[in-house]
């Protein structure tokens, strides 16, 4: 061996040690945006983003980067897991950006990571809880497509159905779309006329009050306009209604999930 190539080995020796004892903290690890996601599956990754919505069902709990979780990245938590995290993790890491290492899976066309321990996500900030701009017009209302948050339709919703009693059950109180605030987590008939609606193609909004961002809304999502006998927006609006479903809470306002028009009543 010539002096040259000793030389040359002598250094690579020399750099993988140094390289050896470098603490991984100095190790630049490429991270993502939540948008790429979907070029990743079945890779292993480190994705930033901020949770801006939640859901947990119980058994499943959903963390997602964007108001479309059918497109955009979720990340799953299951209740096995559950005392693993912070007390109630979609309140704990609502509205945090956030660190996520995990492996990419596709889920029903989505992608997503399952998160079976906290040392896998890490909160690097908080954000304020985000606002909706105003609308003064019926059109413009309701414009930022949302999905369940609650409601998420992840894999746990996928097989739950939200009516639970049919409209025969005569234990199923009947309220005004005023006294929905009061009624969260409870299965009741809504009662009131729809005075604004809209359909941003992927949810329609059934709307009691020109004031959506206070008042009691129903929400339709397009895997279920095909149901109805016509676009539920034009079909609803004007009309005076009543609907069934458990009251859930969406960004502090009170709101039904509708999966069938047989949880719609139209009374004129």
């Amino acid at each position: 061996m010539n002096g040259k190539k000793l030389l040359w080995v002598v250094f690579l020796i020399i750099g993988a040690s140094l390289l050896s004892h470098v603490p991984a903290a100095f190790v630049q690890e490429k991270i993502i945006s939540y948008e790429q996601a979907d070029k990743f599956i079945n890779q292993l990754v480190t994705v930033e983003g901020t949770i801006i919505r939640t859901y947990n069902s119980g058994r499943t709990c959903f963390l997602n980067f964007h108001q479309d979780y059918q497109r955009y990245l979720s990340l799953v938590i299951f209740a096995s897991d559950f005392s693993k995290f912070p007390a109630n993790p979609e309140k704990f890491y609502l509205n945090k950006k956030v660190r996520v290492r995990g492996r990419v899976k596709l889920y029903q066309g989505r992608p997503e990571i399952i998160l079976s321990s906290p040392s896998q996500i890490v909160v690097l900030e908080d954000k304020p809880e985000p606002e909706r701009d105003s609308r003064s017009e019926v059109t413009e209302e309701n414009k930022e497509a949302r999905k369940d948050v609650s409601g998420n339709k992840n894999k746990e919703l996928s097989s739950e159905k939200s009516t639970g009693q049919t409209k025969s059950s005569p234990s199923i109180p009947e309220i005004s779309w005023e006294e929905a605030g009061n009624y969260y987590g409870q299965k009741v008939w809504v009662r009131g006329r729809v005075v604004a609606a809209n359909n941003t193609g992927r949810v329609c909004f059934l709307n009691f009050h020109r004031n959506w961002r206070r008042y009691f809304t129903v929400v339709i999502f397009a895997s279920a306009f095909d149901l109805f006998p016509a676009p539920p927006e034009k079909y609803y609006l004007g009309k005076e209604i009543r609907v069934i479903g458990e009251i859930r809470e969406y960004q502090g306002k009170p709101e039904i999930i509708v999966e069938s028009p047989d949880q719609i009543e139209i009374l004129d």
